[in-house]
């Protein structure tokens, strides 16, 4: 909900320099340039991108509602709970698989420690599936930034085109008054090609891209967890690592450690 709070603001920020330039906001509407930028972005679409990355464009907004931040601590709590099983216990394993609180990456990670793979293997298998989880995430963020090149060179052919009307009617003998408001109206094509592209197609892009990056960590977090439960490290060692993925302030301690010290 917070993303759309961005997006509110940028509404506000246009109405306020309305105001402060004393113009209606009528007067930035053109239908002929909103139809050349936003159509010709979506025939670009149709045309460059297969139907499931055309479904993603509409979808995105919506998405960025259900997006949560990594639950770090979680994880961490997790782990720690699932290492107290000393050579990895499949009993106890597959009681930290019940629990609600265990993604489906790290679930994957127990799954395979119980079926008797090397370190080796285990290593290997899990870090191609944060590559290839990167790999997924980022469809979207480079979706957007492909998309977010055309908006302003079509406002540039809306604009062209309205330069065209502008310098016929000024062979026509076009009083000043009117060759003004229609090099105005030639301009709107450019402002909705800017717009669209950096308040709305970037800042999505950005957004995915934080999120692709916040994922890797937590997947990075959770596989060195995972190998330290792989080595029989002691609950207090796999505490002490992971804590090194969170700020001092926040930093756990499941095992009471601190409170006996």
């Amino acid at each position: 909900m917070f993303h759309f709070l961005g997006f509110a603001l940028i509404f506000v920020l246009l109405q306020t320099a309305f105001k402060i330039l004393d113009v209606d906001a009528q007067f930035y509407f053109d239908e002929v340039a909103l139809l050349i930028v936003l159509g010709g972005t979506l025939v670009v679409t149709v045309i460059a991108f297969p139907l499931s990355y055309f479904l993603k464009i509409f979808s995105s907004p919506f998405v960025m509602l259900k997006t949560k931040k990594p639950n770090f601590v979680s994880a961490i709590a997790v782990i720690v709970h699932a290492s107290k099983s000393q050579g990895r216990s499949k009993s106890m394993l597959r009681d930290v698989l019940e629990r609600r609180d265990v993604d489906s990456f790290l679930k994957e990670g127990l799954e395979l420690l119980l079926l008797g793979l090397s370190r080796e293997e285990f290593k290997d298998i899990m870090t191609e599936r944060i590559y290839r989880a990167r790999q997924r995430d980022e469809e979207r963020v480079s979706l957007f930034r492909r998309l977010s090149k055309y908006p302003p060179a079509f406002g540039l052919v809306g604009t062209v085109l309205g330069l065209v009307g502008l310098m016929r009617t000024v062979g026509e003998g076009a009083s000043a008054s009117e060759i003004g408001l229609k090099m105005a109206l030639a301009l709107v094509a450019t402002l909705y090609g800017l717009a669209f592209a950096n308040f709305f197609l970037v800042p999505i892009a950005e957004h995915y891209q934080q999120k692709a990056e916040d994922l890797k960590v937590y997947r990075e977090l959770q596989l060195e967890g995972l190998l330290m439960i792989f080595d029989s490290r002691s609950p207090l060692a796999v505490q002490e690592m992971l804590n090194s993925y969170l700020e001092p302030k926040k930093r756990v301690d499941f095992i009471g450690i601190r409170e006996s010290a």
